[in-house]
């Protein structure tokens, strides 16, 4: 990490994460309660997935006539199944990415993940914790990492990645403070997948919201993201 990294900003520092087939603008819109929750006294740094998963449609009328897509679907990697062996195609690219992220513009204080992107905080936490690998070395940066433990995770719509060779990650409890939101009617990423990864950390605070794959734009989540982060940006209590 250089030293104008390190010193660009007394600020706290959270690094966002977007979800699949989204971007870093989108992710700011997603996350619009939240930036405005920190305004100032924290910088949000959105980043993009490498990955370009295409201009995706939705309805029968667009694939005829597509319409204008102002936003990139980007992604952190690729599900690719073959017979009954399955990858994450593209991480390595992702990995490489995050590795000079960390180390020009951190240091990061937490992450923000929502999604696929949740999925990659998780990793990037069990990564960070045993220094730049994972338990049983299956996820490694390419190039020497300079930087610490993240203070904290918030995650949104989190699930675990599947191959049966990565859940060994898993068994390296994170203590790391985590919040986790899970919609109660979510039906992309269902409740139970995400509360498995609520288990990979030691004391989880846990904000279970009626609806589906978003984060809630309301007073109630608002006021459990505002205590959960009061420790670490003490100047929101100021606004409260």
């Amino acid at each position: 990490m250089s030293e104008s990294a390190a010193t660009s900003s007394s600020k706290p520092k959270i690094l966002c994460l977007h979800g699949f087939a989204e971007s870093a603008e989108i992710f700011k819109i997603r996350s619009r309660n939240i930036r405005t929750l920190v305004g100032d006294h924290a910088e949000m740094v959105y980043v993009d997935g490498p990955l370009d998963v295409g201009n995706l449609r939705f309805t029968a009328d667009e694939f005829v006539k597509p319409a204008q897509n102002p936003f990139t679907n980007l992604a952190w990697w690729w599900w690719k199944t073959t017979g009954k062996r399955s990858e994450l195609r593209g991480l390595g690219d992702t990995l490489a990415k995050l590795a000079d992220v960390l180390n020009t513009q951190g240091p990061f204080d937490g992450i923000l993940g929502f999604s696929q992107g949740a999925a990659l905080a998780i990793l990037l936490a069990e990564m960070l914790q045993g220094g730049g690998t994972t338990a049983h070395d299956l996820l490694r940066f390419p190039e020497p990492v300079d930087h610490p433990q993240v203070k904290f995770v918030i995650l949104a719509g989190a699930f675990g990645v599947e191959p049966e060779e990565y859940q060994g990650i898993y068994d390296t409890k994170l203590d790391v403070r985590s919040l986790h939101m899970t919609g109660e009617y979510d039906t992309v990423i269902e409740s139970s997948r995400s509360r498995k990864m609520m288990d990979v950390f030691v004391d989880p605070v846990v904000f279970e919201f009626r609806g589906g794959h978003f984060i809630p734009q309301t007073p109630e989540c608002l006021r459990v993201v505002r205590g959960f982060l009061l420790p670490f940006i003490p100047d929101l209590e100021s606004e409260q």
